[in-house]
């Protein structure tokens, strides 16, 4: 079986899961506040974002020493 179509299955099988837990109100207000409490909040998230933009700008300048 090829690499393509087991990826398509797998994003169709997580469509029509997210379909059935929209539709269930219980199960809709569940996830949501696992979002909530799951996202970072203040100076965390300030000081993942400086992180990742160090590490993108670091490998930006790691590309462009390396190049030949």
């Amino acid at each position: 079986m090829r690499i393509t179509y087991i990826i398509l299955a797998l994003l169709v099988f997580s469509v029509v899961l997210s379909m059935l837990i929209s539709q269930d109100p219980e199960r809709s207000a569940a996830l949501s506040q696992m979002y909530r409490n799951a996202a970072f909040s203040g100076e965390t998230r300030q000081i993942i974002i400086a992180a990742l933009a160090i590490g993108i700008g670091g490998f930006i300048v790691y590309l462009t020493m390396t190049r030949r």
